[in-house]
């Protein structure tokens, strides 16, 4: 998971229509009258879709899969109405407020039984709190919540997440033993969001195996600088698509470009041995 700059989706797209719709559903007091308004202005969330599409390199915001324009669903990391396993008829007031509008995976968003496994798996309308939290009835309580899903929007919950450089897994990236809370967040979103689908794990498997090797040849190439230069260059330009925030599954990447040390190598610095 990379995070997501979603304030410039203003700068994208005109956000006045949701702007309006928001303030005519806040104006409905009955609530079945509030979910068929819902329903009815659907469109406008799905309108954001290309621009959010965009913003992250056309990738899932939480999966980093790579999505076509017409795949993302437009998901509303608090459910809009009604919030699965609890007596609680859904965030409504946050149903056109684009900061609450995630791109994600079907594979994320829905939920589904996991074709290994067996076990459901998938966001659907889960929002889960820590416990001891009580859901907002208001916009105001919100600040109250302390949520478990971790928010692509929040650099400090990407932090959370990493990956088994052996099986191309997503596990917590803080032990149980050094914050249960912390451990408890991450990997109750791995398993909610679906994050350790199969195919997923292999794709990163061989992303980290692909990088590994080019990791490999860099050393090797800066070792014999500047005979190898040319080649050098090449392959950290290469390197440098793998880690950059647009390419698929780009936090496996940089977690193992982290690990062996070499980031350094892709910084846009003169590349010599003085530099280095």
């Amino acid at each position: 998971m990379r995070y997501v700059r979603s304030n410039r989706i203003p700068q994208l797209v005109d956000v006045a229509a949701l702007a309006a719709l928001k303030d005519q559903l806040a104006a409905i007091n009955d609530p079945q009258g509030r979910a068929d308004f819902i329903r009815r202005h659907a469109g406008a969330w799905t309108a954001l879709r290309p621009a959010m599409w965009g913003l992250n390199g056309c990738k899932c915001w939480y999966s980093e899969a790579m999505l076509q324009v017409q795949q993302g669903h437009i998901e509303h990391y608090r459910p809009k109405s009604g919030v699965a396993g609890e007596d609680h008829s859904g965030y409504w007031w946050r149903a056109f407020d684009w900061t609450n509008f995630r791109l994600a995976h079907p594979t994320v968003n829905v939920r589904v039984t996991d074709y290994l496994t067996g076990a459901l798996a998938g966001k659907g309308t889960y929002f889960p709190l820590r416990p001891g939290c009580v859901h907002a009835l208001r916009e105001a309580e919100e600040a109250a919540e302390q949520p478990v899903l971790l928010d692509p929007t929040e650099a400090s919950d990407c932090r959370l997440l990493c990956f088994d450089l052996t099986s191309g897994k997503p596990v917590p990236r803080i032990a149980k033993t050094d914050d249960e809370w912390l451990h408890q967040r991450a990997a109750d979103s791995i398993r909610f969001y679906h994050l350790d689908e199969g195919t997923w794990n292999v794709q990163r498997k061989d992303l980290i195996d692909d990088v590994q090797k080019l990791c490999d040849q860099i050393e090797r190439q800066f070792a014999t600088l500047p005979a190898d230069e040319a080649a050098y260059e090449a392959s950290v330009d290469e390197l440098v698509t793998y880690l950059n925030h647009t390419a698929e599954f780009s936090s496996v990447a940089l977690q193992v470009v982290l690990g062996r040390g070499l980031v350094e190598h892709a910084h846009p610095m003169p590349r010599n041995r003085a530099a280095l």
